[in-house]
């Protein structure tokens, strides 16, 4: 019997390549140290368009931070995970919701607005500003699928998408039209919406993170403010 030995080397490279893609972190685990935090209130409706955070689209919690002006990367952001620790060895983890914008301490390289609830694992309220801080990206520990929005307003000639409920972070999103063989990337806002401008029919949301990896939901037609579960989340071995 012969044996195929350039198959064989080839299955088993193909192989490798699978198990090593799902057990890479995206994330370094190096410390970015310099960091600061202050706490806000009105946390609800942030620029990251989730909403009320307990609501449909919301991460079920208050666990949250609005991201400095630099941090925030234009929405770029927008539900990633970050551990923030102290010199004590407190730490927290929130979801970045919102942006920070003011002037002063906001405008810093890395800047967190958290919960008064996350601020007051990490020190004081009375304290107001803690500087000297460290974080690290993180998977969102969040429970179920990754999900679609359309946005309100949506209709058959343009929409917009909110994605949401991911582990990790988006690093594109992308459709194709019902009969085409090619996806067209678009392009996402300050807001956190990836808006398009379509016709009429059904379509293929392609969602890819930052890891590599792709989610695939099918959209029979739009319908403004309608939700899709996309059946699948990112993997991490982080």
């Amino acid at each position: 019997m012969r044996i195929n030995f350039k198959l064989i080397l080839l299955i088993l490279s193909n192989f490798y390549a699978i198990i090593n893609c799902q057990s890479t972190c995206p994330y370094s685990k190096t410390l970015i140290n310099g960091a600061s935090a202050t706490f806000y209130s009105a946390m609800d409706n942030g620029n990251c368009g989730f909403g009320k955070l307990t609501g449909a689209t919301g991460p079920g919690n208050y666990m949250i931070a609005a991201l400095g002006t630099k941090l925030y990367q234009n929405g770029a952001q927008c539900g990633q995970c970050f551990k923030i620790s102290n010199s004590k060895n407190a730490s927290v983890t929130v979801m970045a919701t919102d942006s920070c914008n003011d002037a002063g301490y906001c405008q810093r390289d890395n800047h967190f607005d958290l919960s008064p609830t996350a601020f007051s694992i990490l020190g004081p309220q009375s304290q107001g500003v803690l500087d000297g801080l460290s974080y690290v990206r993180v998977p969102c520990k969040v429970s179920g699928n990754v999900k679609v929005m359309m946005k309100d307003g949506s209709n058959a000639y343009w929409t917009s998408f909110l994605v949401f409920n991911n582990a990790i972070d988006i690093k594109q999103v992308s459709i194709k039209l019902s009969g085409s063989s090619q996806y067209v990337a678009l392009t996402q806002t300050t807001y956190n919406y990836w808006p398009s401008s379509i016709t009429a029919g059904s379509f293929q949301v392609r969602i890819e993170s930052i890891g590599g990896e792709f989610i695939y939901v099918t959209i029979p037609s739009v319908v403004s403010s309608k939700i899709y579960d996309t059946g699948s989340q990112f993997s991490s071995s982080c």
